[in-house]
């Protein structure tokens, strides 16, 4: 399929839990089911781009590796984190999706010496870069537009905390998001980010809210996982078979080509 047909762009969809890549692999139509590192994945070609969603196992080491392989092996030229995330900022609710522009480790050094290492623990996505080209916050609100019209959901743009624990407490989460200035929170985009980042691979984190981080976390969890996700990758779906993505790259190309 692929050999017989020009590809545009190699899109790489990190899935860190089942139930992620299950509703990927539904509202973005994948098949071509298999194993590669041991890893369930699934693709699909169309409108010039060729997918693959990976079930990478939750964690950082787990979807740090996915996205290397996934950039190195498979020659992903874009990345995408997806999966749900727990709200930090009241605005977000149960199914809201966030498009993080910086990602941030707060799980490697006290909250009080972020400030000193916030380079060493932080990493961008390619959102921030991409809009700042003139004409591209137009597209990117375009697709925004369509997107909550679809999903009946609101569609955000901030910042992510991340880190290999719940955050359960109301203590924890207001640190997260008055320290840090983050809107979720999550634990495995950081390492699919600075792993694009070393790569020099694009990258867009994109989440569902599934929780508000607080003492009710894994109840709220539980219930609200699985409508939400299917949330994120309805919009996941119209950001790259609407041919959105594909947009903001165009312009970037042309804009740096003139």
């Amino acid at each position: 399929m692929i050999e017989n047909e020009s590809v545009k762009y190699r899109v790489g969809i990190i899935c860190p839990v089942s139930r992620e890549y299950e509703a990927c692999k539904k509202r973005l139509a994948l098949g071509e089911e298999t194993v590669y590192n041991k890893k369930k994945i699934a693709r699909a070609f169309k409108n010039g781009i060729f997918i693959t969603a990976v079930l990478a196992g939750f964690g950082k080491i787990n979807c740090a590796c996915a996205a290397g392989w996934l950039a190195g092996d498979l020659k992903c030229d874009i990345l995408i984190d997806s999966g749900s995330a727990g709200a930090l900022d009241g605005c977000c609710g149960i199914g809201d999706i966030v498009f993080s522009a910086d990602v941030y480790e707060y799980d490697m050094l006290p909250v009080e010496k972020f400030k000193k290492f916030k380079s060493e623990l932080s990493s961008a996505t390619s959102l921030a870069s991409l809009i700042e080209i003139e004409g591209s916050a137009d597209i990117f609100a375009g697709y925004v537009k369509l997107a909550e019209a679809a999903s009946g959901r609101a569609v955000f743009t901030g910042n992510c905390a991340c880190g290999e624990k719940d955050v359960n407490s109301t203590k924890l989460k207001e640190t997260l998001k008055n320290s840090y200035g983050c809107m979720i929170c999550d634990w495995e985009s950081s390492a699919v980010v600075k792993t694009a980042n070393l790569r020099s691979v694009d990258c867009f984190s994109i989440r569902s809210v599934s929780d508000h981080a607080d003492e009710n976390m894994m109840k709220d969890y539980r219930a609200n996982a699985d409508g939400s996700l299917d949330k994120l990758y309805e919009a996941v779906a119209i950001f790259i078979y609407g041919g959105w993505m594909q947009k903001l790259f165009d312009r970037k190309n042309s804009f740096f080509s003139i």
